[in-house]
This record gives structure tokens, C-alpha cells and sequence, in this order.
């Protein structure tokens, strides 16, 4: 991903600062989970309360993402895509200086010590377990967003 990386650090820097509301002041969330189900279900409780979403299916996607306007205010991945280990791509945000300041919370139905220790090390600021519950979604993103100053 180093690559794929250099991009975004050249993308994010010509853009001087940090971005995280849309251009109609809403804060905007990635998404990024290679399972449409989920990312259906997680687009609409955030839109519905407010949010607004960006959507990536792989790391790949995610990482082209960021590298466009307007940045995330914060970045929900599931630790299983495709292409990479979500925490792959956490390492990636947490590396680049534009980026790194952004929360990004590991979504995973392995609810393992190890898989939660390993998002933690990533760079991970939460850990929300699969199946999704819409209300814990909410009240999470919520105060993540609160926290993060969006």
C-alpha cells in the first residue's frame, strides 16, 4: 500500500488542513465494508440521524476516499475486505499527517481478544461487533463525532 499511500499523502497535503463536514456543514462518515448489506444498513441510521455518508468496498476504495474532498470526520471499517486487512488500511490513516487525527472504529463479526487487540494496535479508537445494532450505531457514532469536534 505504500503506493497507494504516497498518493494520498500528496492529495491530502495540496489540500492544507483539516475538512471533516460536506459542504452543507453535515459531518461526513466512510464507510467501508465490502458487504453491501452492511454498508446499506450503517448509510442509512447515520443519513437518518443526520450524517453524511461516503462508502468504500475495499481498502483500495477507502484509501481513494480519503484522498478526496471533503476528509471524514470519521471512518467505520470492517476488519475483513477483500483486497486487505481493514487494519491495513487503519494503519494507512493513522500514517498519513492529514489523516491521522481522524477516529476510524473496526467493525467485525470475529469478536476475538486477538482481533480486537490487533484494531486497538492499528490505531482503532472503538470496536463495534457485527451483527450491527442500529441504536449502539447511533449512540457510538454520535459521540465519536462529538468528541472529534464535527
Amino acid at each position: 500500500m505504500d503506493r497507494r499511500t504516497s498518493h494520498l499523502d500528496r492529495r491530502v497535503s495540496r489540500r492544507g488542513g483539516r475538512r471533516h463536514p460536506d459542504h452543507s456543514g453535515r459531518s461526513v462518515v466512510l464507510i467501508v465494508d465490502d458487504h453491501v448489506d452492511s454498508r446499506e444498513l450503517l448509510a442509512t441510521v447515520l443519513q437518518d440521524v443526520g450524517v453524511t455518508v461516503a462508502e468504500a468496498g475495499t481498502g483500495q476504495e477507502a484509501l481513494a476516499r480519503l484522498a478526496a474532498d471533503p476528509l471524514p470526520a470519521l471512518v467505520l471499517v470492517d476488519l475483513a475486505l477483500p483486497d486487505c486487512h481493514g487494519t491495513d488500511v487503519v494503519r494507512e490513516i493513522k500514517r498519513a499527517p492529514e489523516t491521522r487525527h481522524i477516529p476510524v472504529v473496526a467493525l467485525s463479526a470475529s469478536v476475538q481478544p486477538s482481533d480486537k487487540e490487533a484494531a486497538a494496535q492499528a490505531g482503532c479508537i472503538a470496536f463495534i461487533e457485527k451483527p450491527l445494532m442500529p441504536d449502539d450505531v447511533i449512540d457510538r457514532v454520535r459521540r465519536l463525532l462529538r468528541g472529534a469536534g464535527a
